[in-house]
């Protein structure tokens, strides 16, 4: 029986191990700051920026039924310019910076198709902001450093890369805002689509 056991355990992990692989990966983040309610804004414009993501991956397959799971190690970069209008005639312009360090688990599903392989992914992730820049003049804000959501897309690995992209949700607010030491209020969720492509080892 224990030599069942070992010869079954030792099955599994040669299989993980034929089936898994890392990987370095690199992109771009179009991403838009949203839900912040100021008191006192007349026109108020929060524009979609674009920043970068880097880090590293590991892939594992589960073979036959098509799943594979992939937790990364990313650095993520998201920019939001503010363009706003309030009343006496004061504007809150400028941009601000938020550097993340993330870690997001695919679960993906796809089909092997020989040469390429199609996938969709749900990808929940935590990350913890690590840089933060803010370049708007009379607006201080306290950052919520934990960040916590789910991202929604589809991708493609051929041969040894993999393309992909995903739409991602901030499920917590991004920041306590203070407007002249005066106004405060907490808020802002970033959202937003990823663009990234990988080369698997």
């Amino acid at each position: 029986m224990k030599r069942i056991l070992l010869l079954v355990t030792a099955f599994m992990l040669l299989s993980v191990q034929g089936f898994s692989q890392f990987g370095i990966k690199g992109g771009l983040n179009f991403n838009s700051l949203e839900d912040i309610n100021l008191r006192g804004v007349k026109d108020f414009d929060i524009g979609n920026s674009t920043g970068f993501n880097a880090g590293i991956l590991y892939k594992v397959k589960i073979p036959l039924v098509g799943l594979a799971i992939q937790p990364e190690l990313i650095y993520s970069q998201t920019n939001s310019s503010i363009n706003t209008g309030l009343e006496g005639g004061s504007n809150l312009n400028g941009d601000l910076k938020l550097g993340t360090l993330m870690l997001p688990v695919g679960l993906q599903w796809g089909i092997d198709l020989m040469l390429f392989r199609p996938f969709i992914q749900a990808v929940p992730y935590i990350g913890y902001t690590v840089n933060t820049q803010n370049k708007i003049t009379n607006l201080n804000w306290n950052v919520d450093k934990f960040k916590y959501g789910v991202g929604l897309g589809a991708g493609l690995d051929i041969w040894k890369l993999q393309i992909s992209g995903r739409y991602n949700w901030d499920l917590g607010d991004v920041a306590e805002f203070e407007w002249k030491g005066v106004d405060t209020f907490k808020g802002g969720k970033n959202k937003g689509f990823e663009l990234s492509l990988a080369i698997l080892f």
